[in-house]
């Protein structure tokens, strides 16, 4: 239950990658979005997007939000939804 998040079989990310990334604030807004967008059931228009990376960020300290606990993430997206 505690795994990272797992997004590749949604398209978002490939866990059996060989090539290096270079991570930076506009890779970890893009994995926000992505995320956000997957369900089909929000858009990034819903969430204080930068917000939400800068939060993530700052919980993780490292740009790379791959390896953050689902429930984390959830738990910051939740908290970011516009009003």
């Amino acid at each position: 239950m505690n795994q990272p998040m797992d997004l590749g079989r949604l398209g978002i990310m490939d866990r059996n990658r060989t090539e290096q990334h270079s991570y930076s604030r506009e890779t970890a807004t893009r994995f926000v979005i992505d995320a956000v967008e997957s369900t089909g059931a929000a858009s990034r228009d819903d969430f204080d997007i930068d917000r939400i990376v800068t939060t993530a960020h700052a919980m993780v300290n490292d740009w790379d939000l791959h390896a953050m606990q689902p429930e984390a993430f959830w738990r910051i997206a939740s908290s970011c939804i516009k009003q």
